[in-house]
């Protein structure tokens, strides 16, 4: 995608990461989840505090990427974060949520920030990239494998009082 461009997010820049992520977020799972608990999750995730204190939580990495002046995706990575379980200890980066606006889904965007994570990966010195993903989200899963991440491990994900059940994923990238 040759006009697609990336920013590292700060603080100068948390608002548009709020309301993007929420939008993302919303498109993709609220049909999917208990409304009270939907709401819950959103309140308290969404909050401008809240995502403030993880973009200033050491190794914690976020990126908006646009196409055209308009943000069309974005991510979070975690540098040098390691699963709690199931792991050798080797290092690993976290690819804790990437999104990208329904509007432009299934059209390579999702394999190139997968290739950015990557690349950043190998920069940090990780052997690894991790993350989760709903197991009741097929084609997320399938995305993966197809990008080369195997099930490693179970976690789980709360959406309020929702105890969600996500597969650990792992690429090997070193």
């Amino acid at each position: 995608m040759n006009n697609l461009s990336f920013m590292r997010v700060d603080l100068e820049r948390l608002e548009v990461l709020r309301a993007f992520a929420e939008r993302t977020f919303r498109e993709a799972w609220q049909d999917d989840n208990d409304p009270d608990d939907f709401e819950a999750y959103c309140r308290k995730h969404f909050a401008a505090d809240y995502l403030a204190t993880e973009l200033e939580q050491p190794g914690s990495e976020f990126y908006l990427f646009d196409m055209e002046s308009q943000v069309v995706a974005y991510l979070k990575l975690n540098i040098n974060c390691r699963p709690l379980h199931d792991w050798d200890g080797s290092p690993a980066l976290q690819l804790e949520r990437i999104y990208v606006l329904k509007g432009v889904q299934s059209k390579g965007l999702g394999a190139e920030l997968l290739g950015f994570t990557e690349n950043r990966a190998r920069e940090t010195g990780a052997e690894w990239v991790w993350l989760s993903v709903w197991q009741k989200s097929p084609r997320t899963i399938s995305f993966y494998e197809k990008n080369g991440f195997s099930i490693f491990g179970v976690e789980t994900f709360w959406v309020g009082d929702d105890p969600q059940p996500d597969w650990l994923m792992k690429k090997r990238v070193a």
